[in-house]
């Protein structure tokens, strides 16, 4: 009974040393780390800003790779603010909690909240032009409040947390720099002079089949066309009235000069009426385009413009003629105010 009441008595000292202790440690503890990437903004912010991109390059990728591999970890929106993302790994390296994305300013800045267990955690992206590339600045603020094991752990974290930290950001700059780099998206704000008159099919497809469906539109408007003896003077287009993970509704059209022609029970004569467009140029392959949409949405978000219907893509060059992608041409149609 003496040997266990003297170990319990020196456990209690020694706990009560700890809460002492700790009263003169720092309950904050601040970290950053930076690396110069030479490659284009948008492609970095968005390997940040998307949770699902961390396995690209995230440290904790390596120790253990299966934690991004559920899509079910991750909420709805991986994006932006309010996107979260939820691991548990068996790799002690890992361990388990949730990520938040609290703040995000395009190209910018980035702030996210991490809980795992122990106190208030801030991570902090900075996004900055330099001579030679984007300046990635990765933060890390913890406030561990009256917690004294937090605080005496805070004395050790820097050595942890700044290896994966390095690791992180060399993977990063490595993997964005391989990134197919972005054209810069001119953006011009225009008027349609006329409405554009267009003989179309309109259906609701998976989006597995995308690949598959706009040849074989083109081809029964153009058979149709040529039954009716009508001309075009402009290249096909294509609207995207609603687009999902899985589904699109789309609807594919080649533009007239005969808009008295009323179409068939497949195909119908439809319009764009005169209106206020925000427009850009894409060059190069169709799998690209999304970089000149972002582009495009940025440059509306900057200038504070209502979008007021579907936006739409004219093929201004034919790949049966030009085959070598990066020379096709496709312009790009908001309408607006």
């Amino acid at each position: 009974m003496n040997y266990l009441r003297r170990t319990a008595l020196v456990l209690l000292l020694f706990f009560v040393m700890i809460i002492i202790i700790s009263l003169f440690l720092s309950s904050s503890f601040q970290m950053e780390r930076k690396v110069i990437v030479d490659a284009d903004k948008e492609q970095i912010f968005k390997q940040v800003n998307d949770l699902k991109n961390w396995k690209n390059w995230s440290p904790w990728a390596v120790k253990d790779p299966t934690i991004y591999q559920d899509d079910r970890l991750f909420s709805e929106i991986s994006s932006g603010v309010g996107a979260t993302f939820s691991w548990n790994s068996e790799n002690d390296k890992v361990g388990s909690g949730k990520m938040e994305i609290t703040q995000s300013n395009p190209n910018e800045y980035i702030e996210n909240s991490v809980d795992f267990g122990m106190g208030e955690v801030i991570g902090k992206w900075e996004f900055n032009d330099v001579e030679n590339g984007v300046e990635v600045v990765w933060g890390f603020n913890a406030d561990f409040g009256f917690n004294p094991l937090a605080k005496f752990f805070g004395m050790f974290m820097e050595d942890e947390i700044a290896l994966n930290y390095e690791l992180g950001l060399k993977r990063l700059k490595e993997f964005t720099e391989n990134l197919p780099r972005i054209h810069k998206v001119v953006v011009t704000k225009k008027n349609l002079e006329k409405n554009l008159w267009y003989l179309s099919i309109r259906d609701t497809v998976d989006q597995a089949e995308m690949n598959n469906v706009h040849g074989k539109v083109y081809a029964i408007i153009n058979k149709y066309m040529d039954e009716q003896g009508v001309l075009s003077d402009e290249p096909p287009l294509v609207i995207y009235h609603f687009w999902s993970d899985t589904l699109i509704d789309i609807e594919l059209g080649i533009p007239v000069l005969d808009s008295t022609i009323t179409g068939n029970d497949k195909i119908r004569m439809n319009k764009i009426i005169q209106t206020n467009v925000v427009t850009a140029v894409h060059y190069g392959p169709y799998d690209r385009l999304p970089e000149t949409y972002f582009g495009i949405n940025e440059w509306m978000r900057k200038n504070k413009v209502v979008v007021t219907g579907p936006p739409w893509e004219s093929y201004i060059t034919d790949p049966a003629i030009e085959p070598n992608p990066e020379k096709w041409k496709t312009a790009v149609y908001f309408p607006i105010e």
